[in-house]
């Protein structure tokens, strides 16, 4: 009984498709397709998430939220009408960690955990477009969060253009965290 779960569970660990799938331009299209779609969609997707989550962390904390001005599609703020007095970083290091959670969560729930990137490599590619912006999002959540009362994180850019490397290397790092957690599809035979 325990070698047929065994084999059962090594069964569902293997992909469904391999790299040469994407020879057939059908399947090269949709993959494409995938991620160009989820990864846009991630982006504003977080970036909302971001500063709805700016919000609701403010407000408890004493901040009155005159307005969430969304991402549609880039550049998204909170407006306050009266800023409180006391944990104002912590607010800002919500907005990108809320945002990073929320995509890990979808990413878990929707692709992980169905294991839908070994079934497609248009899967595999949407899964991608989602995670890459999980680290930009803790990178902004940390800029704001240290930044001191008033300052305005996007002036450290312009300020410390390595900054960017940074964003470089958050992007990279998502992807690469897919990539390995779906190997299997690159050491598959099929």
């Amino acid at each position: 009984m325990m070698g047929e779960m065994d084999t059962a569970t090594a069964a569902r660990s293997l992909p469904d498709w391999h790299w040469r799938d994407l020879r057939r331009p059908s399947t090269l299209l949709a993959t494409i397709v995938a991620f160009c779609v989820s990864a846009p969609a991630a982006s504003i997707v977080g970036c909302n998430v971001h500063e709805i989550g700016h919000g609701l962390v403010a407000t408890p904390l004493g901040w009155e939220v005159e307005r969430i001005n969304l991402c549609l599609p880039f550049g998204g703020s909170v407006e306050y009408a009266r800023i409180g007095t006391w944990a104002g970083n912590l607010q800002g290091y919500a907005g990108g960690f809320i945002a990073a959670a929320f995509l890990t969560s979808f990413y878990a729930v929707a692709l992980v955990r169905s294991r839908r990137p070994l079934r497609r490599p248009a899967w595999w590619a949407a899964g991608l477009g989602i995670v890459i912006w999980v680290g930009p999002q803790i990178l902004i959540g940390i800029l704001e969060g240290v930044a001191a009362p008033g300052h305005d994180y996007t002036d450290d850019f312009r300020d410390a253009p390595a900054l960017y490397g940074l964003v470089v290397v958050s992007v990279l790092s998502g992807a690469l965290v897919h990539v390995w957690l779906w190997r299997s599809v690159f050491r598959s035979t099929a």
